[in-house]
């Protein structure tokens, strides 16, 4: 589809309306995130005090927002030359297979959750060599608490030193990682407990996750581990039960796409929630940017249109 350039109208005007006009909500979706990306920054997640995202700040160059678009739509219809650009910049932004946060190391320690998220996305792309894919998981199944769990931030933690972080999600991006990898017998007490997080009773506490903020969220990230025969066989169930239990629990476009992506793995038909989410997109092509996660204890949240666009993308076009 092209584009009007300023001052042309009649018969180009005519020929682009129908077009648009005849666009699917996944098309119009697709279409918003071709516009939001930035060739040299690729998708970057903005910060809110409100959950609502009404008065927003940009923050420092970050990794993670890119590797989570790319890691959902790898299969897709989003533009191979934007897959492509995302993959050169996680290419660029790691040290031998370990990531941070932000691009500037300073302000935060390298960590679990990007690196099992982004590395794992490079090893399937095939553009990681397999000696620094196995080093770096090394580092992160090593990054353990006395129990065995392992934690989110990798040494050297400057004053996050000996502050243990355990949340659910980092260890379910490390035990995807684990398991790509063929190593997940040396990540049991992490499995262990993201198994027992899933829980009613433990997925509802406030208190179960330090940075992520629902059990939807968890139940999304750890949905991903059935893509692995052995945790399928082990787990199907007791996710199809977390998920049976939260299908109509909020009308947040994000936490119905997490459901519903949950729902496609396990092949189930979570219809009332697919329509739901479509219809909560917006004249643009976006779906309303919500929280994915908050900067620790603190109540400053992290999200974008861009992230939950691609969720209801991934949610709606992979039936």
């Amino acid at each position: 589809m092209f584009s009007l350039r300023e001052g042309e109208t009649g018969i180009l005007g005519r020929l682009r309306a129908p077009n648009l006009r005849d666009e699917s909500p996944i098309d119009r979706g697709y279409r918003y995130l071709r516009r939001a990306f930035d060739i040299d920054r690729c998708y970057q997640a903005t910060l809110s005090r409100t959950p609502d995202f009404m008065s927003r700040t940009e923050m420092p160059e970050e990794a993670f927002s890119s590797a989570i678009i790319l890691d959902l739509l790898m299969a897709s219809r989003l533009s191979s030359r934007i897959k492509s650009r995302i993959t050169e910049y996680l290419g660029e932004y790691h040290e031998h297979g370990v990531f941070s946060y932000f691009m500037d190391t300073s302000l935060l320690p390298r960590d679990v959750d990007v690196t099992g998220l982004a590395l794992s996305v490079l090893i399937k792309l095939g553009v990681v060599p397999m000696d620094v894919a196995h080093s770096a998981a090394s580092k992160v199944l090593q990054n353990v608490n006395d129990t065995g769990v392992i934690h989110v931030y990798l040494p050297p933690r400057g004053e996050r030193e000996g502050r243990y972080r355990i949340d659910p999600v980092p260890c379910a991006n490390a035990l995807y990682l684990a398991y790509l990898l063929g190593r997940e017998g040396e990540a049991r007490p992490t499995e262990e407990y993201l198994i027992d997080s899933l829980s009613p009773e433990n997925a509802a506490r406030p208190s179960a996750y330090y940075y992520y903020l629902t059990p939807d969220g968890l139940l999304y990230w750890a949905s991903r581990l059935l893509e692995f025969e052995a945790f399928r066989r082990r787990y199907a169930h007791l996710i199809e039960d977390v998920l049976r239990a939260r299908i109509g629990s909020s009308d947040v476009p994000l936490e119905l796409a997490y459901r519903v992506i949950a729902a496609n793995r396990l092949r189930i038909d979570d219809a009332s929630e697919r329509e739901a989410l479509r219809a909560a997109q917006n004249a643009d092509g976006s779906w309303p940017a919500s929280p994915m996660y908050k900067l620790g204890r603190s109540d400053v949240y992290v999200g974008s249109e861009a992230l939950v666009t691609a969720f209801a993308l991934r949610a709606l076009d992979d039936q």
